[in-house]
């Protein structure tokens, strides 16, 4: 078996407490972590909890993270240039910093220059699933120079790496976008199903929606709604302009009814439909194409009102 990592955290919270406890259970035995915005407050006792849980050492602070081999950044992400900026420069040349943090991708790219000044290899990841679930076999994703370097070293004590490219950025905008969708639909869960329960439909709309839902795959599901958007949106305005009075007729603000009219009405009043002959376009590449082309503003920012 490959020699145990040295590994190390920065910031200990719910979520690193559990990936170094599922370490210790495959062995790795020389583990450590410091927590800058904990150290020293009113959180310290629940944070030494959590390290003994762990069978962590808790360190005094960064300089101590010369002898490490990875670094795990588990901060928020409004602290990680913060933690990047506190660390970097205690860090052994060609050490791993592997940075979980939700932060934007360009926080991370500001991230990776921190680290790499100081000879550091910087891995954006990214975790996508329930670690309370999962533990430290949650799915992750990740992208950066090191990225495989990563994977190959943590998949076998369990750890579940998908490489999602070599840039720096590319896992936290997979997962920020990802986020999107995934709170999207939350969200339009919350607010039709409310409507439903108060209008006496709950089984009958979840019957019909999931049956649609589980038709296809998910993927392919996506496909179907894109391509069909392109040439349909303006009718499904004003489907949805209907189905909001039901929603008001409920007292449930529409909140996400409005949102989605509104994205209805953009694309109809672009020429998307007549860029197609009418037609829907033969894949989800061709619709994301139209709509991409067609719709206001640009990857370089747009006012979003």
């Amino acid at each position: 078996m490959a020699q145990l990592p040295r590994l190390m955290f920065v910031g200990f919270g719910e979520a690193a407490s559990l990936f170094a406890k599922g370490f210790a259970q495959q062995g790795v035995e020389r583990l450590a972590a410091y927590s800058p915005s904990v150290h020293g407050g009113p959180g310290e006792a629940l944070l030494r909890d959590r390290a003994a849980q762990a069978g962590t050492i808790l360190l005094s602070g960064p300089e101590q993270f010369s002898d490490a081999e990875w670094i795990f950044a588990m901060v928020p992400p409004v602290r990680a240039r913060e933690a990047a900026a506190s660390v970097g420069p205690c860090l052994t040349p060609g050490t791993f910093y592997v940075d979980f943090s939700s932060a934007a991708p360009a926080d991370k790219r500001a991230a990776a220059e921190i680290v790499s000044a100081g000879g550091g290899r910087y891995i954006d990841a990214g975790i996508i699933g329930s670690v309370p679930t999962s533990g430290h076999r949650v799915p992750v994703i990740a992208s950066g120079a090191d990225a495989g370097v990563f994977r190959d070293t943590f998949a076998p004590l369990g750890m579940d790496i998908t490489l999602v490219g070599d840039a720096v950025g590319a896992a936290a905008g997979t997962k920020l976008v990802r986020g999107i969708l995934a709170k999207g639909l939350e969200a339009l869960y919350v607010e039709a199903l409310v409507v439903a329960e108060r209008s006496g439909v709950t089984g009958e709309v979840l019957d019909t929606f999931c049956a649609f839902l589980d038709a296809r795959s998910a993927r392919d599901t996506a496909a179907i709604l894109l391509k069909s958007h392109v040439v349909h949106a303006a009718r499904r305005a004003d489907e949805v302009s209907l189905a909001r009075d039901l929603v008001l007729e409920a007292g449930v603000e529409p909140i996400m009814t409005d949102a989605i009219i509104r994205v209805m009405r953009q694309t109809a009043a672009t020429s998307a439909a007549d860029r197609v002959g009418r037609r829907q376009p033969g894949s989800l590449e061709e619709a994301l194409a139209v709509l991409e082309t067609e719709l206001p503003g640009s990857a370089s920012g747009a006012d979003p009102s």
